[in-house]
């Protein structure tokens, strides 16, 4: 809605002006907090020219969201972490993107917006305008959160607008899911590329390439910011530069833009396992007997394991299948789904394999088997595993993917104490802890109460299953702070050992990591965690590996 004499919604011009109940001229400064903020619009909106590499010219922006000026809000950081803490997050996301939209749709000419959003943006009532807009999925977000990263995708491709993978080089386990996200553009973070070793710089670099000149996808290179910075972006093919070097952060330019290069049709939506990809899957089942699939699995696992960049696995069907899947190489992602059979799918830059089998109908008996290396068809199923947002399953046992339950979001709650300790210069430590065999009624819950009384009373526990349980360590000094990972694994397994006597076909394992020391990211501690707790099942009995072995 737009008021008399203005071309900007009441909302974006509340941004732009003093908010209400702000002093005159000697008066108190208004006091602002984030409801206020929110109820009133009153966020500002700062931007920053993308340059084309070739050209030098502009031919995009970025829209910052920023609080009211000189205000205890006015960093994007402050305003963030005051709306995560109201759980206003999807409200913060819809006044700045009505605020950058209205903005831009008020130039002269149309202008590519990169807009920032959390995993609940892209409202689906926002105001249709003729400027090109591409969202930014987070790297982080999306090695943590799968499933709302790729739902985010698909409300903003739903509006026919662009997607773009932003911050790729923090973690560079993120390449394993550039096709299930398929990027329209992929934004490097020099400054996280500048602390990888030039193997990982070569090797990301060249993943980066051949999915851009695969798809026709941008790359764009953030961070600009010096002459070397420009140098490395040029190494890396960049198509777009953007950063301080480049142009600072500022209003909206007045001149047209050049034409910003875009693929010749829109992406599809995100992929999903369509009925088709079910369906040719499928047709591919063939008899076969138990010798033949433990073959066709052990190819896949053998193959799985000598991939050496990062994978996204996805085990189908029960127990045996989520057995399947260990032990794999160099996981990135790991996703579950139920199947009517059990099977495995793999996917990375130079493989892509699903092999499923189940029993076969009628009185013959025996067993199915369909193996596909089909692209586009693993793409998709490893794309409806990793979605939590699905249709109904079809009818097909062979083939029929139904949602997994809903895993706890440890790499997330990992990812925020990181962050914490880091703004304190300490340490996050994770152990995962497995409880495996049987026992009488009762064993395992005493063997849990036991260990979670061992636990320190400042650490988290966190229940993650009937049978695994984190325990997040946060505030350790840098000095000394695998001792205290160490010391705390050990109180764990005293608590069992005292209960051995009552409990004794129940055995603890313990896998653990520690950050930002051994992992930079809570995605790779949870992973080296998972690795570590593995390795300590294989040693039998009751047994603790502090760190990936």
């Amino acid at each position: 809605m737009t008021t008399p004499g203005s071309t900007l919604p009441s909302t974006v011009r509340a941004a732009t002006a003093p908010g209400p109940g702000a002093a005159d001229a000697g008066g108190p400064a208004p006091v602002w907090d984030v409801d206020r903020v929110l109820d009133e619009g009153a966020v500002r909106t700062v931007f920053q020219c993308v340059h084309d590499a070739r050209t030098g010219r502009p031919v995009a922006v970025e829209a910052f969201v920023r609080g009211p000026q000189d205000s205890a809000l006015a960093s994007p950081a402050q305003l963030l972490r005051a709306a995560a803490g109201r759980g206003r997050l999807a409200d913060l996301d819809r006044s700045a993107h009505e605020h950058a939209l209205a903005a831009v749709a008020a130039l002269p000419a149309p202008w590519t917006v990169f807009l920032n959003s959390s995993v609940e943006g892209v409202a689906p009532d926002l105001p249709e305008v003729a400027a090109h807009v591409i969202v930014d999925v987070d790297a982080r977000t999306l090695l943590a959160q799968p499933g709302r990263a790729l739902r985010l995708a698909r409300r903003s491709r739903a509006r026919g607008w662009g997607v773009a993978l932003d911050g790729a080089g923090a973690d560079l386990d993120v390449l394993a899911l550039l096709p299930v996200l398929e990027p329209d553009v992929v934004k490097l973070d020099l400054r996280a590329l500048a602390r990888r070793t030039r193997d990982e710089v070569a090797g990301f670099a060249a993943l980066v390439g051949a999915y851009a000149a695969a798809t026709g996808a941008l790359v764009l290179a953030e961070a600009v910011e010096s002459a070397d910075d420009l140098e490395r972006a040029q190494s890396f093919g960049a198509d777009l530069l953007q950063g301080w070097d480049v142009a600072p952060t500022g209003p909206l330019p007045s001149g047209a833009p050049e034409a910003l290069p875009r693929p010749d049709a829109p992406r599809p939506p995100v992929p999903g396992a369509s009925p088709d990809a079910l369906a040719r899957l499928s047709a591919l089942a063939r008899p076969a007997n138990a010798d033949v699939v433990e073959r066709s699995l052990e190819h896949l696992r053998l193959r799985a394991r000598r991939e050496p960049d990062p994978s996204v696995v996805v085990s189908l069907g029960g127990a045996a299948a989520r057995r399947a899947a260990a032990d794999l190489g160099h996981v990135a992602v790991r996703a579950h789904a139920d199947l009517d059979g059990h099977g495995l799918a793999v996917l990375a830059p130079h493989v892509a394999t699903v092999v499923v089998t189940r029993p076969a109908g009628g009185p013959a008996g025996g067993r199915e088997l369909a193996v596909s290396h089909d692209r586009a068809l693993v793409t998709a199923l490893v794309a409806e595993a990793l979605s939590s947002d699905r249709a109904p399953a079809p009818a097909d046992p062979v083939v029929a993917v139904r949602p997994p339950s809903p895993a706890p979001p440890l790499a997330e709650v990992v990812s925020q104490a990181l962050e914490a300790d880091r703004r304190t210069g300490t340490g996050t430590g994770l152990l995962l802890v497995g409880v495996d065999g049987t026992s009488r009624r009762g064993g395992r819950e005493d063997v849990v109460r036991r260990m979670r009384r061992a636990v320190r009373s400042v650490d988290r526990w966190i229940p993650l299953g009937a049978d695994q349980f984190a325990v997040l360590l946060t505030g350790l000094p840098r000095a000394g702070s695998e001792g205290v990972v160490e010391r705390v694994a050990d109180a764990l397994l005293m608590a069992v050992e005292l209960a051995v006597d009552d409990h004794p076909s129940l055995s603890v394992s313990i896998g653990a990591s520690l950050a930002p020391d051994r992992a930079a990211t809570g995605v790779e501690a949870h992973r080296q965690a998972v690795a570590a707790l593995e390795s300590a099942r294989g040693a039998g009995g009751h047994c603790a590996r502090i760190w990936p072995v």
